[in-house]
C-alpha cells in the first residue's frame, strides 16, 4: 500500500487538468445552537437560514419540498456521525449547497456535513498528497480524467452494493457513455456531477446579416468550413471569425475533429500516439489552412489580443463547439441571437464527447452509508433540480432545469437526443499522462499555427515527444 501511495501521488499530479463544468463548495456544517454567520464570498450568510439574493431561503425550502427525494434500503447512522465532502467551490454553488445541505440535515439528523472546499488548479495535488499519507475524506470530487487512476491505487470505492440496496437509483436515467469514466470491471465508482455533450453553436445575427441558412444535422464538417469562409469579414477590432477557434491539442480532439476521419491524438488505450497518421496529418492541415490561408479562424496574435473578449462569447464568431454547459451563460446574454445544432460529421460519421465529473466515496472513509446517503440524494434527479444544474447527469433533469434556467426547451431536447444517440467517451483522454502530453504537444502545434513549421513536421515532433510520456498511462 505505500508503494501505492507513493505512486498514486506521483501519477495523480500529472494528471489532466480542464475546466471544471459544475462545481460545489461552502461548508455547511450545521450546529444544534445558533452558530455565528459564515462568509462565502457573495455576502454574510446565516447558517440557520442560508440564503441569499441569488438563492432565497423561502425559494430553496419551497422546491425542495416540492421534490420527490428517493428512497434507499441503506440504514441512516442510529448516532451521531461526521461525513467530509471535499470539493472544487465557485461562490454561487457555495450557497445552494449551503442549502441542500440544511434541508439534508433535516431528513438526515444524524448526518453532520463538513465541507472542504479548494480551487480546482490545486484540488487534485492537495488530496493526493493527503492519499499519500493514508487520510482523506469521505466524499471527494474527481474529474472524469482522474477516475481510472484512483480505481487502480484502491483510493475510491465500488458503489454497487449501494446501489442494488436503493430501488430508486435509475440507472437508466444516466447516460452510458459518460459512466464509462467511472467504471472498471462491471462496477461503478463514481455518480456523475454533471454530464453534457458538445454541440455546434452559431450566431443567428451574423448568419441573418450574411443571408445563409442556419447549421442543422444535415452539415458536414466541409459545409461548415465553406460556410465559415463566407462568414468570415471585417478586420481588427470589428473582425468577425467564421469559426473560433483554432483546434489545439486537447482531451476530447479526437471526439470532436479527427475521429469524423478515422483519425485519433492518442490509441484508444491511450499507450501510443496517433496523431501523425496520415487522417489526422490530413484533417489538422485543413484547419491549418483555414488559420494560415484564409484566415477564418483566430490567430494566436488575434487570441492574446482577445484573451479577455472571447470572439464566441462577444458576438465576433459565427460558429462554435462547445459543451452544453455554456448554454446558462448564453440564455443570460443579450448581445446577440444564438442557436445550437449537432455537430458536424465527416466520413467515418458524427462524435461528440459526453464529459462531466463526479462524486466518489473513498475507500478508506468510515462512514460509507452516510456518505452513500448524501450523494444518493445530492445527484438524484431532484438534486440536479433543487440545485439548477446546466447540465444535469440525469436525463429527467434537463427539461425542467432548461426552463428554469431560460434554455429553450428544444435545445434540451437536442441535448438529451445527442446523449442517447453518438455521444461517447471514446477517444476522450482520461489516463494520467493526459495533461503532460496535453502540455507537450500545444507549444509544437502553436508554431504550427504560426506558419513556423509544417503541418506533418509539427505532428511528427509532436509524436516523439509524446510518445515516452505515455509509459504512466500502462496501469492496472
Amino acid at each position: 500500500m505505500d508503494m501505492n501511495r507513493r505512486r498514486m501521488l506521483a501519477l495523480a499530479v500529472a494528471a489532466a487538468s480542464m475546466p471544471v463544468i459544475a462545481a460545489c463548495g461552502g461548508d455547511t456544517r450545521q450546529q444544534k445552537q445558533a452558530a455565528a454567520p459564515v462568509k462565502t464570498g457573495i455576502q454574510t450568510i446565516d447558517p440557520n437560514r442560508p440564503g441569499n439574493d441569488t438563492w432565497p431561503f423561502e425559494e430553496a425550502e419551497k422546491l425542495y419540498n416540492s421534490l420527490q427525494w428517493p428512497k434507499s434500503d441503506v440504514a441512516d447512522p442510529a448516532a451521531k456521525v461526521t461525513i467530509t465532502i471535499a470539493s472544487t467551490s465557485d461562490v454561487i454553488a457555495e450557497v445552494r449547497n449551503m442549502q441542500f445541505d440544511y434541508f439534508f440535515k433535516k431528513r438526515h439528523p444524524n448526518i453532520e456535513i463538513k465541507r472542504e472546499t479548494s480551487t480546482f488548479d490545486g484540488f487534485l495535488t492537495k488530496y493526493m498528497a493527503q492519499a499519500a499519507g493514508g487520510s482523506l475524506p469521505d466524499v471527494m470530487y474527481n474529474h472524469y480524467s482522474w477516475t481510472q487512476n484512483f480505481i487502480s491505487n484502491n483510493i475510491v470505492a465500488p458503489l454497487e452494493d449501494f446501489i442494488a440496496r436503493s430501488p430508486d437509483f435509475a440507472r437508466d436515467d444516466l447516460p452510458k457513455a459518460g459512466l464509462a469514466y467511472f467504471e472498471r470491471g462491471g462496477k461503478l465508482y463514481g455518480l456523475p456531477t454533471d454530464m453534457a455533450p458538445k454541440l455546434l453553436f452559431f450566431n443567428k445575427d451574423i448568419f441573418d446579416k450574411a443571408g445563409l441558412k442556419y447549421p442543422d444535422e444535415t452539415w458536414t464538417f466541409e459545409k461548415m468550413i465553406e460556410t465559415a469562409k463566407k462568414l468570415k469579414s471585417g478586420s481588427g477590432a470589428t473582425k468577425i471569425f467564421g469559426f473560433s477557434p483554432t483546434p489545439k491539442p486537447a482531451p476530447d480532439l479526437s471526439t470532436v475533429f479527427l475521429m469524423p476521419y478515422g483519425g485519433r491524438f492518442l490509441s484508444p488505450d491511450e499507450t501510443q500516439v496517433q496523431i501523425n497518421s496520415p487522417e489526422a496529418v490530413k484533417t489538422l492541415g485543413m484547419w491549418l489552412d483555414l488559420l494560415l490561408k484564409d484566415g477564418v479562424t483566430p490567430s494566436l496574435a488575434e487570441e492574446l489580443l482577445l484573451e479577455k473578449v472571447d470572439p464566441w462569447k462577444s458576438g465576433h464568431a459565427a460558429m462554435h463547439i462547445n459543451g452544453a454547459w455554456i448554454m446558462t451563460e448564453l440564455a443570460k446574454q443579450k448581445a446577440f441571437k444564438w442557436g445550437a445544432t449537432h455537430v458536424p460529421k465527416g466520413p467515418q460519421g458524427r462524435f461528440s464527447p459526453a464529459v462531466g465529473s463526479a462524486l466518489v466515496i473513498t475507500e478508506a472513509s468510515q462512514q460509507k452509508e452516510a456518505a452513500w446517503l448524501y450523494i444518493y440524494e445530492y445527484l438524484s434527479s431532484s438534486g440536479y433540480q433543487f440545485r439548477r444544474i446546466s447540465a444535469p447527469a440525469r436525463q429527467s433533469a434537463w427539461l425542467p432545469n432548461a426552463e428554469a434556467l431560460g434554455i429553450p426547451a428544444e435545445t434540451a431536447e437536442l441535448v438529451k437526443e445527442i446523449l442517447a444517440d453518438y455521444a461517447t467517451s471514446d477517444g476522450v483522454l482520461r489516463l494520467p499522462a493526459t495533461k503532460k502530453a496535453v502540455d507537450t504537444a500545444k507549444p509544437i502545434w502553436e508554431r504550427a499555427m504560426l506558419g513556423k513549421i509544417d503541418v506533418k513536421a509539427a505532428l511528427d515532433e509532436i509524436a516523439a515527444k509524446v510518445g515516452p510520456l505515455l509509459a504512466e498511462n500502462k496501469i492496472a
